[in-house]
């Protein structure tokens, strides 16, 4: 028969084949450490059993006190019965009589834990309104006291009153606190079979006797007379758990009313439960130790490995060793084997994922640096294109052909493809645009260019000067007052440094610093209606392009003193042109 692959099918066929061998008993418990807790267990059920007999008990007795509220003063009956022993009348005292029978009757039939109920008057002996018949001689001051209250006392077990009765009851004798009287009781006891019914509660030792202990200390009611005679002392014991007294285990539990109740459990009963138990579990306990160590063994054998390979395997991918093969050389349980196909899916997923992110973010950037330069282009075109329609009108056709030229050159350069170009293809490019702009602007202004013959041919992206320059003019001089503006674009090597730093100087208006924080921020950049942030967004995302965050850009400025852009470049001088257009175009 051949073994199955399946875990699950598995596990089934060795249970089957370990049910069918006789089980070796390996090793005995330690007989104390048994004893111990199979013995905790039996008195766990003794004491369960009398928490369960004493809530009865308290429970009864409480009833017994709800109902009697009801027929004292305080109450409608006990009002009705001062009147009633306070009337003269015949008549009026036979219709309270009635009326005072009937409520009983009520109060009787609606409590089904009830037995016999009546007044009692002291000073006469003399016994009223009973709901069933009494013994001639009875006095239920001497029944066994289980405890005093203020205004009531509870009594019992004892044999009932009632003389068709001889079954064991509780009762309840409380005072009638009538103004005019001192001599009135209300006598109440239980249902006659309530008490041997509570008594008679399925105990795992079926010889269990109980015995109640008043608030004195004192025996008043007990099932084993010989042993625990009415009367005698039992005081509280110290601990919890059981004592051993007169060849039984004594077992108790006291009342929130003042009173105890003990269980007695007969040792040679109690040991002989124990002892059979102790035999039961000895068989038990070998049994599933033998198998279960058994099979463990095998489970952690079939499990152990391929659980291993597959933490090698995570701690791989954790550790971003992803170009790793994995690791399957153990398939033979078919779940485990599913495991690593799906991992070695998974991390195939993640790599394509990584790959696909990068290449997202790459054409991002592309596209957002294009957005931004068509958004420049028309602008430009648009400003200058009226201005030239203003010169035409104003001067006639004078300097048409200059500009047109001039703007021409610039479209020409500014429309051209590929990202880089050498730095003196950038400075003439700005000599163009410097043209069409002292034309536009109606300030004079002056752009001071300052290069190393040595450095004009570097490449450098394309289009980076033009918006460092159109900011000095829109938002620098354009706003200066009084004298020449003044620009500065200079192109030096910097010690320390292996590229180059391009530098646009103005001495315009400036700016306060919480607006050049702004500015380098990025916050705000496209609330500009000159152009400003579109040309600074477009400088910082063409350098992040290209240079993959090794260029840096920073700004100075203050009011009055004019601005300072700083472009700092790894551009390494080697022959050729070097590589800064990142995506080969």
């Amino acid at each position: 028969m051949p073994i199955p692959k399946t875990l699950k099918h598995r596990l089934i066929f060795l249970l089957l084949l370990c049910s069918l061998f006789p089980v070796v008993v390996i090793g005995t418990m330690s007989h104390s450490s048994m004893y111990s807790m199979l013995r905790n267990e039996a008195e766990k059920g003794v004491a369960g059993n009398l928490h369960q007999t004493r809530l009865s008990f308290e429970n009864t007795l409480s009833q017994l006190n709800h109902a009697s509220q009801q027929l004292v003063f305080e109450g409608e009956i006990g009002r009705k019965l001062d009147a009633y022993l306070s009337e003269a009348d015949m008549f009026e005292k036979r219709r309270l009589s009635e009326e005072i029978e009937s409520e009983i009757s009520l109060i009787h039939f609606t409590n089904p834990t009830l037995g016999v109920i009546f007044y009692y008057l002291a000073d006469r002996n003399e016994v009223i309104f009973d709901n069933a018949p009494l013994h001639a001689d009875f006095d239920f001051f001497e029944h066994p006291l289980l405890a005093e209250q203020l205004y009531f006392t509870y009594y019992g077990p004892h044999v009932s009153i009632n003389p068709l009765d001889g079954n064991k009851v509780l009762s309840v004798v409380r005072k009638v606190d009538i103004p005019a009287r001192d001599d009135v009781y209300l006598y109440m006891e239980t249902d006659f079979k309530l008490t041997d019914r509570i008594l008679s509660t399925d105990d795992i030792f079926r010889d269990t006797s109980y015995f109640f202990v008043d608030s004195m200390d004192r025996i008043a009611y007990s099932e084993k007379e010989a042993d625990f005679p009415t009367g005698t002392s039992h005081p509280p014991r110290a601990a919890g758990g059981s004592v051993k007294k007169k060849g039984y285990y004594l077992f108790e539990e006291a009342s929130n009313q003042s009173w105890r109740i003990v269980a007695a459990v007969p040792e040679e009963s109690y040991n002989q439960a124990i002892h059979r138990w102790v035999t039961k579990f000895a068989v038990l306990a070998a049994l599933s130790v033998t198998v279960g160590c058994f099979l463990a063994y095998i489970i952690w054998r079939m499990v152990y490995k391929p659980l291993l390979q597959l933490q090698r395997n995570i701690r791989r991918l954790k550790h971003g060793q992803m170009s790793e093969p994995l690791d399957f050389t153990y398939q033979k349980v078919v779940e485990f084997s599913e495991i690593h196909r799906d991992f070695a899916s998974m991390k195939q997923t993640i790599d394509e994922l990584i790959v696909d992110v990068d290449r997202n973010a790459q054409a991002k950037k592309q596209l957002e640096i294009e957005n931004l330069l068509y958004k420049i282009n028309p602008h430009f075109i648009h400003n200058t294109l009226d201005t030239i329609r203003w010169l035409a009108r104003v001067n006639g056709h004078h300097e048409t052909d200059r500009l047109v030229s001039a703007l021409n050159r610039l479209l020409h350069y500014n429309l051209g493809k590929g990202r880089t170009a050498t730095i003196r293809e950038e400075m003439e490019a700005l000599k163009n645009y410097v043209m069409l702009q002292g034309v536009r602007y109606n300030f004079t202004f002056d752009v001071r260019v300052n290069a190393a013959k040595e450095l004009l041919e570097l490449p450098v992206p394309r289009f980076i000067l033009q918006p460092l320059v159109e900011n000095s003019i829109s938002h620098g001089l354009r706003n200066k007052s009084g004298g020449q503006g003044v620009i500065e674009v200079i192109v030096r090597e910097e010690a320390g440094f292996s590229g180059i730093v391009i530098e646009v100087r103005d001495n315009g208006y400036g700016m306060t610093e919480e607006e050049a924080k702004l500015l380098m921020s990025g916050e705000g950049e496209y609330n500009s209606k000159t152009g400003m942030g579109i040309g600074w967004h477009y400088v910082r995302r063409m350098l992040e392009l290209q240079f993959a965050g090794e260029a840096s850009m920073q700004l100075s400025s203050s009011l009055g003193m004019g601005t300072a852009i700083t472009l700092r470049l790894p551009i390494e001088r080697k022959e050729g042109r070097p590589n800064v257009e990142r995506d080969g175009r």
